[in-house]
């Protein structure tokens, strides 16, 4: 950055590295772990950037030193959004235990550790005003008397037909289906791009046509998955 000194006034001013615009030096925030500043505004721009496209690991904009959430939370002056970056970063946390499980009732998301419940796969979310059951096993709704392959089949025809509707009724016609590791909803533009997706919050890789996790032979499996387009 540059320094520029007013005689008169004995104010210092710098000059932005992202907007290159002079400003008075109280105006700049320095990033405690790289030394480099940039205005406070162009810096909240950044920020809001980054978390509305679930970056967790946010970096300073210049190099690539680790911004602190407390800095982050400083920065951008705003609590709905900081909490979507806690939200974020918690569940990067819980996506690598095996256990962790996802309610899957609308708007709740709420995670539970479910250790030791392979053998009695019942789980209830506890949290406040939710209470809904699912299946340690399929991650959907608890389905009694029923295996997870036949719940999964009585389901199907009700995904296909809203999936439908969505797109009918969609301006874009976006796809938006749930990670499969830490639900958060992920979007794909239909153009053109491969089916092969990573969850920018907890880093897992999946198939955008099954919606598994997945490794780099999975398009040369008998899945019938494709890299690029739709199932035949």
């Amino acid at each position: 950055f540059f320094l520029f000194q007013n005689g008169e006034s004995g104010v210092s001013s710098l000059e932005c590295a992202l907007c290159l615009v002079v400003l008075p030096s109280d105006e700049f925030f320095e990033i405690s772990s790289c030394g480099h500043r940039a205005c406070r505004a162009c810096l909240q721009q950044y920020l809001r950037v980054q978390i509305t496209e679930s970056r967790v690991c946010i970096t300073c904009p210049e190099c690539s030193e680790s911004m602190h959430p407390n800095e982050i939370r400083s920065i951008i002056n705003d609590e709905a959004l900081f909490c979507k970056y806690e939200d974020f970063m918690v569940r990067r946390v819980l996506a690598v235990e095996p256990d962790t499980r996802w309610c899957p009732a609308p708007d709740c998301g709420f995670a539970v550790i479910a250790s030791e419940c392979a053998s009695c796969p019942k789980i209830k979310c506890e949290r406040p005003g939710c209470n809904a059951y699912f299946c340690y096993h399929c991650k959907a709704e608890w389905h009694p008397n029923q295996t997870c392959d036949a719940a999964r089949a009585q389901r199907s025809p009700n995904v296909r037909s809203s999936s439908i509707t969505y797109s009918q009724d969609s301006q874009y016609k976006d796809d938006i289906k749930p990670c499969p590791r830490c639900q958060v909803l992920i979007v794909k533009i239909d153009d053109g791009s491969c089916n092969h997706m990573m969850c920018a919050v907890c880093g897992a890789e999946f198939c955008w046509l099954c919606m598994k996790e997945i490794s780099d032979l999975h398009y040369l499996s008998p899945s019938g998955c494709t890299f690029w387009g739709k199932k035949p």
